[in-house]
């Protein structure tokens, strides 16, 4: 049975970094590091999912101070 989420197309490094704004070799760093999002690991390969790049740059979502919250 194929899970919805699994028909998803997962993300390179590469990709995955150009959507974050920042270089592969840093995305790479804080894998390492235990940061940054979430990602599979099958053998050598590393992939992301787009959902988990954008729940990780919402959680870095930095608000200006004077903006008023409902």
């Amino acid at each position: 049975m194929l899970l919805a989420e699994d028909a998803r197309p997962r993300l390179t490094e590469t990709d995955a970094a150009e959507r974050l704004g920042i270089k592969p070799s840093l995305l790479r760093k804080m894998r390492q590091c235990g940061r940054g999002p979430a990602f599979f690991k099958v053998g050598r390969s590393v992939r992301y999912d787009s959902v988990d790049i954008a729940a990780y740059l919402g959680h870095r979502r930095v608000a200006p101070a004077n903006e008023v919250r409902a």
